[in-house]
């Protein structure tokens, strides 16, 4: 069986009752309903962006005619000076995944931060370290204390437990250059300048 597929089917986080399904949604996984890999991979990746999981509505990858982009998607291009287009993304080689690949109420619980911190390990032991290791990006550019915190628990990455997201770290670990970046949009108004100089570093390659 195929990644993508495996993505589809993936149900673990319910069935270990990490979460109750009316929290994850684990029938429709954005990733595998845009085709993402098909349609949006670049031959080679010169920079993975890591981000925490899919929106409860649009999607980072999705058009105005199929339900409409995310504020990840207006955030992401604005800060690297693109205009809104996805086939620009694509030809600049850049590209997202998300470490959770069902679209997660937390407005539904108060235990949110800690479900959330379970489940994005969870995704990411079952796919996104497998993702890195097959697309081999040049630069891993991390979105958010909950990407990081899920990158983190492989020994590859574990020395990000040193750091916090706004910490403006820049630095190799085991081949791979790592960034790390606030999450850009909504309650990071604040970090606006650090997410700028975050980004900056990409847009000089």
């Amino acid at each position: 069986m195929n990644l993508t597929k495996e993505i589809q089917r993936c149900r673990k986080c319910i069935d270990q009752k990490l979460v109750s399904s009316d929290r994850l949604d684990t029938s429709e996984k954005p990733y595998v309903r845009f085709q993402v890999e098909k349609k949006w991979k670049p031959d080679k990746v010169k920079v993975l962006f890591i981000a925490e999981s899919p929106p409860p509505k649009g999607y980072f990858y999705s058009l105005e005619e199929t339900g409409g982009s995310s504020g990840l998607q207006t955030e992401v291009q604005k800060y690297l000076h693109l205009d809104q287009s996805l086939e620009e993304f694509k030809e600049r080689r850049y590209f997202l995944l998300d470490t959770i690949k069902c679209r997660l109420n937390k407005a539904k619980s108060i235990k949110a931060p800690l479900r959330l911190a379970k489940i994005s390990k969870n995704c990411a032991r079952e796919f996104l370290k497998r993702e890195i290791d097959g697309l081999r990006p040049d630069t891993i550019f991390v979105l958010g204390k909950t990407a990081k915190e899920a990158l983190e628990q492989f020994p590859d990455f574990e020395e990000l437990r040193e750091h916090r997201i706004t910490d403006k770290l820049d630095k190799n670990l085991s081949g791979y250059r790592v960034i790390l970046c606030v999450f850009p949009g909504g309650q990071t108004r604040m970090h606006r300048d650090k997410i700028d100089q975050a980004f900056a570093r990409i847009r000089k390659q």
